[in-house]
């Protein structure tokens, strides 16, 4: 199938997180932009968290930020008594030696998978969010083809990752 391809580009980081049964919790939306906007999380489930940022990646501001969320959404509650784990990538942001102690200190253990290697052993990304790869492509190309090549803007994305996603 061949399509057109829109001229701009919006950038939307899903942090998405899964426990063994599958239960997943609250996403964790990093957006390119610098002010939030009431009609991006009206379209969010409950409990999720949004954060604007210059870039739309991960920032060491940011992980501290997600892992207070994390720590929030965990319904059981995490302690020195009821460790979790969180696999992350070693991108610098998330392994400094500060955020480990601090996870540390309230029962979070992380283990980070090796740099550059990630795509390839990324739990999530291989096993389980590969459909949604998947849908989200079907789901953007079907919009672009039958509203004749909308230019995608955020509320846009975020229909797309909620559709698909849920």
């Amino acid at each position: 199938m061949y399509t057109t391809i829109p001229k701009s580009k919006e950038w939307l980081n899903v942090n998405y997180v899964v426990n063994v049964i599958g239960t997943s919790l609250p996403r964790f939306y990093i957006f390119k932009r610098e002010r939030i906007r009431d009609d991006y999380i009206q379209l969010c489930k409950l409990g999720t968290c949004m954060a604007m940022q210059s870039k739309a990646w991960m920032t060491t501001f940011l992980f501290k930020e997600f892992l207070s969320f994390f720590k929030s959404s965990i319904l059981s509650g995490i302690s020195i008594s009821n460790k979790n784990l969180l696999i992350l990538h070693g991108h610098g942001s998330h392994v400094t030696l500060k955020i480990i102690e601090q996870a540390s200190e309230f029962g979070l253990n992380m283990v980070t998978l090796p740099s550059h290697t990630f795509h390839a052993l990324q739990p999530l990304d291989v096993a389980c969010l590969k459909s949604f790869k998947i849908t989200f492509r079907k789901e953007s190309n079907t919009t672009m083809v039958t509203r004749n090549y909308i230019e995608p803007n955020k509320i846009t994305l975020m229909r797309w990752v909620n559709k698909t996603l849920d």
